[in-house]
């Protein structure tokens, strides 16, 4: 068993030089010059590897000292301890065996490695980047120390320095693939090369990325894959870049292209599908949906269970698709995919919680608020227990916090007012700086006819926690709802100078500012709403807000694209057919107007949503759930639009 496992610790060790590692006599070139290892050193050297990644540290060490025992002159060995010596926390002494080590040999390249390690970790970058350079210098195929010293100056910031480092990687790769035809060492010092040279492009375009270099970007993302054309993370890496900058259509090719390579990859699959919903394309996102479903089924069905990691990656991939899919307002297709993910992970609180969202979402409110109050119940009763795995990282306390608006809210709608409204007065009287306990508030209080004492509820408590933008949110809108107009706006905009990022407040000082009409006004609201935009793609309300500023600013053909995206995130909603219809009245399509028009006027139950995106994924509360109001204002407005229209 002992002498089998050598094939796969000559690869662990690869980075080591060949002078230095422990062999048997018998297994040494009798031409080398190299002194040779006893016998015994290599057993121990071996029993001292099986033990270090059993994580059994302490017989590792024990076995190492012994090897060194008779074999006291190898710098690897004292390497290898002083590895060990780290792991266990014993820093002092790992740097004694790397001194022992450096006055064996000093251009032992694992021990510079190691050593620079230490002084990275003590913030010492001089003394890191010289013994980095140093390992490079010993042995040109440390493909460990490029990485190590590239990442160094990517911290400092010299990237060019960094770049410079990846340009003698590079080279060093070429010449290493010129010789993988001279046996398995090479081809794997070739493959550890190839790897690394990936890393460190990767790396370099994510710096470039976030430092808004995209031609950089783009040029290191490219290297990336040139280096190592089969590893998924540059594609992985790029095709993220691409997303988060909006280019979904490169971004969607490069998650293709992991997807042939992995075609049953949940994470993959979700990837597309969020890049589908910010195109607006919603039956795709179904059918990667479905896809995910069958492929948890299978996965369900198999006699010999899946690795934990694929149960897991698939659940929280139906998870974030499920929540994509709650958002255009196909809950139908939402629940099913929590189903599957529910088979995964029976009575899981995060996967039970957007289930019971869906429930709701489908009119089945007393369902949902029963199995919002179960699933309180399983989180008190269990604890963290109780959220393992986790998916999207929620906390007990949040979750339970959560369960309770939302139990509260589905008794609302299933004609429990009162209740409701106990319910929230006490979750806010507990935390009343919570935006989605404010928003709550309002939300029951209004079913009930009564949003003026929500409102002086929330007034009162602004005035105390002067600094909560969620109490401040919720506020503004509550002032909106009693047509408070002018002091919703200026609620609202002292929300977004406390949290300029909250796509509620920009979408609606946005949609306001766009209503009013003034040339400045609207710069300042293109201005807003191209940033919610960047932070809520798969929002339609926002993405109707954008393309109606832009017909307001006179450039119909851009609007159309926002308007097109949005009805197709929320089909049939009147809002956005309205201003669709507008944009191609402005843009010369006026027989296309009158179709638009007349599908806004057929019966639609889903919401219209104007400052609060329900995709958020996280309480799922609707502030104003006006729709009705809303609705019906727009088709009495698409009515007169279609009557000029006619003949």
């Amino acid at each position: 068993m002992r002498w089998s496992l050598l094939p796969l610790l000559a690869i662990a060790c690869a980075h080591a030089r060949p002078s230095s590692a422990p062999v048997e006599d018998e297994a040494v070139d009798s031409s080398s010059p190299e002194p040779h290892s006893s016998a015994r050193a290599v057993r121990h050297y071996l029993d001292a590897l099986l033990a270090r990644n059993a994580d059994d540290f302490e017989t590792a060490v024990a076995e190492l000292r012994e090897a060194l025992l008779y074999d006291p002159g190898s710098p690897h060995l004292h390497s290898v301890l002083a590895d060990v010596l780290l792991k266990q926390g014993r820093d002092g002494d790992a740097e004694e065996e790397l001194k022992l080590a450096l006055t064996l040999d000093p251009r032992h390249a694992p021990a510079l490695l190691l050593s620079a390690r230490i002084s990275m970790a003590r913030s010492n970058v001089s003394e890191a980047r010289e013994r980095l350079e140093k390992a490079i210098d010993a042995q040109p195929d440390e493909a460990e120390a490029y990485r190590d010293l590239a990442r160094l100056l990517i911290a400092t910031g010299e990237p060019s320095a960094a770049e410079a480092v990846a340009e003698r990687l590079a080279a060093q790769l070429a010449q290493s693939q010129a010789r993988a035809d001279d046996g398995p060492d090479a081809r794997v010092t070739a493959d550890r090369l190839r790897e690394q040279s990936a890393v460190v492009w990767v790396e370099l375009g994510r710096y470039w990325a976030q430092h808004g270099e995209a031609e950089s970007a783009k040029r290191a993302f490219e290297r990336a894959r040139s280096a190592a054309p089969s590893d998924p993370d540059p594609l992985a890496a790029e095709a993220a870049w691409l997303e988060t900058n909006r280019r979904f259509g490169e971004a969607r090719d490069r998650y293709l292209r992991l997807l042939a390579q992995r075609p049953d990859a949940p994470e993959v699959l979700a990837a597309l599908a969020r890049v589908a919903i910010a195109e607006g394309d919603v039956d795709t996102v179904s059918a990667h949906a479905r896809k995910l479903i069958a492929l948890a089924g299978a996965m369900g069905r198999a006699e010999e269970g899946s690795s934990e990691e694929d149960r897991r990656d698939l659940a929280a991939a139906l998870l974030r698709v499920a929540v994509t899919l709650m958002g255009a307002h196909r809950s139908a297709e939402a629940q099913l995919a929590l189903d599957g993910a529910l088979r995964l992970y029976p009575k899981h609180p995060e996967l039970s919680f957007y289930r019971a969202i869906a429930v709701v979402q489908r009119g089945r409110a007393r369902e949902g608020a029963v199995a919002f109050e179960a699933i309180e119940r399983r989180i008190v009763a269990k604890g963290e227990e109780a959220l393992s795995p986790a998916f999207l990282g929620a906390e007990p306390g949040a979750l339970v916090l959560d369960v309770r608006i939302q139990a509260a809210l589905a008794r609302a709608k299933a004609g429990e007012a009162q209740e409701s409204m106990r319910r929230v007065r006490t979750l806010f009287t507990q935390h009343p700086e919570v935006e989605d306990v404010g928003l709550a508030l309002l939300q029951a209080y209004d079913r009930a006819g009564k949003a003026a004492e929500a409102e002086q509820l929330l007034a009162e408590a602004a005035r105390s926690h002067a600094d909560s933008d969620g109490l401040l949110y919720a506020l503004a809108n509550a002032q909106d709802r009693l047509g408070m107009h002018s002091a919703a706006l200026t609620t609202m905009r002292k929300v977004l100078a406390a949290q300029p990022q909250h796509t509620g407040a920009l979408n609606y000082i946005g949609y306001t500012l766009a209503e009013h009409g003034e040339t400045a006004d609207l710069r300042e609201a293109e201005t807003l709403l191209s940033r919610a935009v960047g932070l809520r793609p798969d929002d339609s309300a926002i993405a109707d807000s954008y393309g109606y500023c832009l017909l307001k600013l006179g450039r119909p053909g851009e609007a159309l694209v926002e308007l097109r995206r949005a009805d197709r995130l929320s089909p049939g909603d009147p809002v956005i057919l309205s201003h669709l219809g507008d944009a191609l009245i402005a843009s010369g399509h006026r027989e296309e107007a009158r179709s638009v028009f007349r599908r806004a006027l057929a019966p639609r139950r889903a919401i219209s949503r104007r400052s609060h995106a329900l995709a958020d994924a996280q309480a799922m509360v609707d502030p104003r759930e006006r729709g009705d109001r809303d609705e019906a204002k727009a088709r009495a407005e698409i009515a007169q639009k279609l009557k000029s229209l006619s003949p």
